[in-house]
């Protein structure tokens, strides 16, 4: 096993980033052999984002976890994010930068939460759900670009308390906190109508679910507020109306996608165990992600448009 860690460490004319790498048998034994590389020891209280390399996701991440939460100068609050491919130019990039790589993935997978790219996430709610039965992780999926920057390509999924392997795009991700009720404070969607740009952001969402036997369906109602329509006419009702229908006909078709994507990766990212336990436990006497992948689920989708700008 091996781990990089990026650290600070000041001089007498700048504040430089320094990566080193630890190899072991489990993470205890990995960090262990870090800091014989080091003047100093590691100090976990300022952790601020944990990587996990996809190869590794797959196996039972806890294990990996575990080590964070048997420390008590361990911040639970740290970020967590899954990447493709190797970790070490992740941390490279750093040392280029004025900010240390904690400091740069906290703010960059921040901005994913606010703008609902990916549900918010950190070790101490990570490993509320992987503790429990009913419901998946849906960690933040980074990728190296091409101009050597970090990418959100979306979404990983997990099921149980491994990395399926599968995962959803941005767009996608967005879809999935919809679905799963947790929105951050910007969440825009964008599509076009007739050639034209129509992009919208959530005013208000509501959730309900309907659970019958072996069916359950997710009614949505979503106020909009119109962001980008260059379009004149905008106040006629005909109008509003024929984007209301567009907008619901488009979106609610996308969300049954992102379902069946879910459902295919075995992964209840959305939290329906959770409800489904209380009203239905005899569901649980089989593995939970198993009768999820089973289960006839839908979305339905009402959508009005509440305000088409500043003024209105």
């Amino acid at each position: 096993m091996t781990a990089y860690y990026a650290y600070p460490e000041a001089t007498a004319t700048e504040m430089k980033t320094i990566v080193i790498s630890g190899e072991g048998v489990s993470p205890r034994d990995v960090r262990q052999d870090a800091e014989l590389k080091v003047e100093q020891t590691m100090d976990l209280s300022v952790l601020s984002t944990v990587l996990i390399s996809e190869d590794t996701a797959e196996h039972n991440i806890y294990e990996y976890l575990d080590i964070y939460f048997r420390d008590a100068n361990s911040p639970i609050t740290s970020k967590m994010a899954i990447i493709q491919g190797d970790l070490k130019p992740f941390f490279e990039l750093s040392e280029n930068k004025q900010s240390t790589a904690g400091e740069f993935y906290d703010r960059f997978i921040t901005s994913l939460e606010d703008n609902s790219f990916v549900i918010p996430y950190t070790l101490q709610t990570a490993s509320t759900v992987i503790s429990e039965d009913a419901q998946d992780l849906a960690l933040p999926y980074l990728k190296m670009g091409e101009d050597n920057r970090p990418k959100a390509e979306g979404v990983a999924l997990f099921s149980g308390k491994s990395f399926t392997g599968k995962t959803l795009n941005a767009d996608e991700g967005l879809l999935l906190s919809i679905l799963n009720d947790s929105l951050g404070f910007s969440t825009r969607i964008a599509h076009l109508y007739k050639d034209s740009p129509l992009t919208v952001r959530v005013n208000k969402l509501k959730r309900k679910l309907n659970i019958t036997e072996n069916k359950i369906v997710i009614n949505l109602k979503i106020d909009f507020m119109l962001s980008e329509f260059p379009q004149d006419n905008i106040d006629n009702a005909n109008l509003r109306k024929e984007l209301e229908k567009f907008l619901q006909a488009k979106i609610e078709q996308d969300l049954n996608e992102v379902i069946k994507k879910l459902q295919e990766a075995k992964s209840d990212a959305i939290g329906l165990g959770r409800s489904v336990r209380a009203f239905h436990p005899e569901w649980f006497k089989k593995d939970w992600n198993e009768r999820f992948s089973e289960l006839d689920i839908s979305a339905k989708l009402k959508v009005e448009i509440v305000k088409t700008g500043i003024l209105e």
